[in-house]
């Protein structure tokens, strides 16, 4: 069957979707960002033209509209129309405006692990979604995982999509192998019937890649990498970072197991796993940033005299603040109860909007607002970045009793050196008026 010649120019308008311009092309089309005058939003139009075997080439195209049009998830790209309009097939999709994450595997670009956690999470629950819907994505990649530019991640492209309807299996291409090699499990590589645990291969492969910037196995030809993915155990992830946590590893190991049965069984295991995972980083990132403030802390020569199991308990009743060079931390006139040591910047001191003194790392201030809860005499402006340590006699109450003692202590030497200095400023004042300034009183 002869068929005319197919247009090649870009379209002003598809159906009732006026098109704004290119977003990609590819093999098999181009996708157009679109926007619809009746809704009033973008989208993205994915475009395909049919020069042969047009209703063999629908049938696929539109079990992939089928597929990911069922699907309503909020990390799944949503389908909102699909149509033929001559030579053209299109299906109109969410616009999602962000980055690939194929964007952020060069190791300068590299997402924090936590942050990389997270995605693969979200990516899981997603997946298990979609399998129990019926359908399996065939052809989980980073250039199929999109970050949004608000942070949502969102799976696209069912372009392979196998979709189980009412029990019979529809596939969205009839070649015999259909993927992205790299990241296929040894089941579809060696073209047996997929399931749910085949995508969860490939999202350990993106997982394991987005880690380190190399997918899972590297080969110089295809026969090579076809044969590593079916025979050779998959690398310990830690090879390539040894900073990684052991139970990271063991969930990867896990994900790209040979065996489909030896696979987390569903989506939701693996997002348990990693929700684990992620608690456990958190935990254990804690500890490092508490371990710091411990370091901080007792290099201050308020906490010199204390034990470090007093200091963490101090540490752990405070509350941390940052400020920027600027910032008002308090105000002339302001009623406060609350005592600050400063860890780690500089202040000014000014009262009436002159500058009266200066305060560095290590220095405290609010002393008598802590004791009798009086309005402020003075403004303290940071200077520098500046961290601070709050307390207030209400938290300190609830410390252990030996550690109450020890801190009062330290603030009554902090008091009586701020009485001090006061007392000493309010000399020089003093040395400094005129000769008779004050006789006539």
């Amino acid at each position: 069957m002869l068929h005319k010649t197919l247009p090649t120019e870009h379209p002003d308008a598809i159906g009732k979707y006026l098109i704004k311009g290119v977003l990609g092309k590819g093999s098999m089309g181009v996708v157009y960002e679109g926007y619809d005058p009746f809704v009033q939003r973008r989208v993205a139009i994915k475009v395909a033209q049919v020069e042969s075997k047009p209703s063999e080439f629908q049938r696929s195209f539109f079990v992939e509209a089928h597929a990911a049009g069922k699907l309503q998830h909020p990390h799944i790209v949503s389908v909102y129309d699909a149509g033929v309009e001559g030579y053209r097939n299109y299906i109109v999709m969410e616009y999602v405006g962000g980055h690939t994450l194929q964007e952020f595997l060069p190791e300068k670009k590299r997402l924090p692990v936590e942050q990389v956690i997270d995605i693969v999470f979200k990516c899981a629950k997603a997946l298990d979604y979609a399998h129990r819907q019926g359908v399996i994505h065939r052809d989980i990649k980073p250039a199929n995982i999109m970050l949004a530019d608000d942070g949502v991640v969102k799976i696209m492209d069912f372009g392979i999509a196998q979709l189980d309807l009412g029990g019979q299996t529809h596939e969205t291409r009839t070649e015999e192998l259909v993927g992205s090699p790299y990241y296929m499990s040894p089941e579809q590589i060696t073209g047996q019937k997929v399931g749910p645990q085949s995508d969860i291969y490939s999202l350990g492969a993106v997982l394991f890649q987005m880690l380190t910037g190399r997918p899972p196995f590297l080969a110089e030809n295809y026969h090579a990498l076809i044969y590593q993915i079916l025979n050779t155990p998959a690398p310990d992830v830690r090879d390539c970072r040894p900073d990684l946590p052991e139970s990271l590893a063991i969930i990867i190991q896990r994900a790209l197991a040979k065996k489909p049965e030896d696979r987390f069984k569903n989506g939701q295991e693996l997002a348990s796993a990693l929700s684990s995972l992620f608690d456990e980083l958190r935990y254990a990132g804690k500890k490092i940033e508490d371990l710091e403030k411990l370091e901080m802390l007792s290099r201050l020569s308020f906490f010199r005299n204390f034990g470090r199991h007093e200091i963490n308990a101090v540490m752990q009743a405070a509350t941390w603040l940052h400020f920027e060079a600027g910032d008002t931390i308090i105000n002339e006139g302001d009623i406060d109860d609350t005592f600050y040591i400063i860890v780690t910047g500089t202040a000014e001191v000014t009262k009436s909007r002159k500058s009266i003194g200066w305060l560095y790392k290590g220095d405290c201030f609010g002393e008598i607002g802590f004791l009798t809860h009086q309005k402020r005499t003075a403004t303290i402006i940071a200077r520098s970045a500046l961290t601070l340590m709050k307390l207030n006699a209400t938290i300190m109450d609830q410390v252990a009793q030996p550690t109450q003692l020890q801190f009062y202590k330290a603030f009554t030497e902090a008091l009586i050196k701020r009485l001090s200095a006061t007392n000493k400023q309010l000399s020089r004042i003093g040395a400094q008026q005129q000769p008779g300034e004050g006789a006539e009183e």
